[in-house]
């Protein structure tokens, strides 16, 4: 198999000894709202590390080296599955308690059809090389040989870019929430939901 400089390996479930890397990975994607909730790096990245599901990642590789990935959300079963007795542990019992609130705010409803991309993050170091395109083309895969219906996903109203790639890959806004008096604590007031449906596979090609 090719593994040059430009090859991108994409596979399903991240390896326990990459939990680590994924943390870091997703706290620098996420540095800014991190920061203005006095979450430090350090704080931030056990919090990660200890809340993902990694059965439930999409990894992007280069080279054996974790460059992004995405965290995958079906059948009620979350990517992230935060403990508020981690929150504390980290925080202290008022901060971690209010923080613990603040993440689980609103949480996006699903349907048993749809499957929701939880987070989407990419190594700083290897940004504009498509990893991302190619990580929600194989959500796509995965969501059409599972059957479901839709795939399903949260962009913030300060991400135009992002918002601009889902869009161009199919995604349509379905439903804006609005937390105008959050903006301070949490960098954005608004949060879109968009949803991309899923055709089928034929017949014939089920398994």
């Amino acid at each position: 198999m090719d593994k040059s400089d430009s090859y991108i390996e994409i596979q399903l479930g991240m390896p326990e000894e990459m939990r680590h890397q994924a943390a870091v990975i997703c706290y620098e994607g996420f540095r800014r709202q991190m920061e203005s909730l006095g979450v430090s790096q350090v704080q931030g990245i056990a919090l990660l590390e200890r809340s993902l599901d990694a059965e439930l990642a999409l990894i992007a590789l280069h080279q054996d080296r974790l460059v992004g990935f995405v965290g995958l959300q079906y059948e009620n079963r979350p990517f992230f599955q935060f403990q508020r007795s981690h929150f504390i542990q980290e925080l202290g019992w008022l901060r971690g308690l209010l923080i613990f609130l603040l993440f689980n705010l609103a949480a996006t409803v699903i349907q048993p059809t749809e499957m929701f991309i939880n987070v989407i993050v990419v190594d700083a170091s290897m940004r504009g090389k498509g990893i991302g395109t190619s990580l929600i083309n194989a959500v796509f895969e995965i969501a059409r040989q599972n059957q479901f219906q839709a795939v399903v996903l949260d962009v913030v109203d300060t991400n135009p870019d992002a918002r601009r790639l889902y869009e161009r890959m199919g995604f349509a806004p379905i439903k804006t929430r609005k937390y105008a008096y959050l903006r301070h604590l949490i960098g954005s007031s608004a949060v879109t939901t968009m949803s991309k449906r899923i055709d089928a596979l034929p017949t014939e090609s089920l398994a």
